[in-house]
């Protein structure tokens, strides 16, 4: 019996492995089955995205706006980290950063990333896991709330003009009711912390919900903590935004002059990148394209047969590129240690600390 209960044991690592796997491709599957769709109708046109090839400078500008997006994002995590007590030089965690583009390049998705970030800063800092981990939530629900706040502009400038197709009508009423849930559940538990405590016990029997329940507990703390820090933080994921906006736009009037306006993007690329975001596809492949050349037909219902997707396409595989300077970073850093460990060792000791630290979110 014994016996049989350690191989049960053991054996559910591997099998928990194996359906990591088929989720994998199976959403890989999805993302170039979406592609090939939008290519077979159309949506896509690689004459289009080939003319990248013959505009070296718009590609160039692209690459500089996302890099400048990219070193702000850095500041925004180093923000949150040394409210959190950890403080790591600027140049470290470009390093950590760059490395996690480079994985999810890679290996798509921004999960795989994030652990890699994790990884490095844990053993920069010589600890503080659960920090780092609620750094990392913290950072991405700002990067949340920045999308949603320049969503919420263009919807009350150009609110008259979306109330006339159905499709934006629906969608600018979500945004404005999603930016007041996210405001309303934020001053709630501003004020009212202890109610973090009644959502543990509520969702105590969804374990992978009630496990994100320290870390919002955490980031409640920071947010007690240091406000201002967290405002500055706000305006990077804003900014960051915006110079995301500028990168599609370049892209788009290289490829496809007059097809969009500047206020067309200013609503379709935060759209598309929450869009983006949903973990259906690997990185949202095939799901960003035809949510942007939905969202465009919508804004533009006259435009005809033009192919928007590509646009989105083509900033794809421009985004791309931004993976190339983690190679530099992945040799230049160097962090040594009494002993060596391999990546899995370390993903595993990260994760003993993180649980073993849980009571952390709620003392410090």
């Amino acid at each position: 019996m014994e016996s049989s209960a350690r191989i049960l044991v053991e054996s559910a690592p591997v099998a928990a492995g194996r359906q990591r796997v088929w989720i994998s491709v199976a959403k890989t599957a999805l993302g170039l089955t979406i592609v090939a769709v939008l290519l077979y109708s159309g949506r896509i046109d690689l004459e289009v995205v080939a003319q990248l090839a013959a505009i070296p400078l718009p590609v160039l500008t692209c690459l500089a706006l996302l890099f400048a997006a990219l070193l702000l994002s850095v500041l925004r995590w180093g923000v949150l980290l040394r409210v959190m007590a950890v403080p790591i030089p600027f140049i470290s965690l470009y390093h950590f950063a760059a490395v996690g583009i480079l994985t999810s390049t890679l290996l798509p998705g921004s999960t795989g990333g994030d652990a890699v970030r994790a990884v490095y800063a844990w053993r920069a800092f010589g600890g503080g896991a659960s920090r780092i981990a609620v750094s990392l939530v913290a950072d991405r629900v700002l990067a949340l709330f920045g999308t949603l706040a320049l969503l919420l502009a263009f919807v009350i400038c150009s609110w008259d003009r979306i109330q006339q197709t159905p499709g934006l009508a629906a969608l600018g009423r979500a945004m404005v009711l999603a930016v007041a849930i996210c405001a309303v559940a934020t001053c709630a538990l501003f004020f009212a912390p202890k109610l973090m405590l009644a959502f543990e016990q509520t969702f105590r029997r969804w374990p992978l919900i009630s496990s994100l329940i320290p870390k919002l507990s955490g980031l409640l703390m920071m947010l007690q903590k240091a406000p201002l820090a967290l405002l500055m933080a706000f305006g990077l994921a804003v900014a960051i935004q915006l110079l995301t906006v500028f990168a599609v736009i370049v892209i788009g009037n290289a490829i496809a002059p007059a097809a969009l306006s500047t206020a067309d993007y200013m609503f379709a690329v935060p759209l598309t990148t929450i869009a983006n975001a949903l973990p259906l596809t690997p990185s949202g492949l095939g799901v960003g394209e035809a949510a942007f050349d939905q969202i465009c037909r919508w804004l533009e219902p006259g435009a005809g047969d033009v192919a928007y997707s590509s646009i989105f396409f083509s900033f794809r595989l421009v985004a791309l590129l931004i993976g190339l300077p983690g190679l530099v970073s992945l040799v230049v850093y160097r962090r040594g240690r009494p002993h060596q460990y391999s990546a899995i060792t370390e993903l595993s000791h990260f994760k003993k600390e993180k649980d073993m630290n849980a009571p952390e979110r709620v003392r410090e």
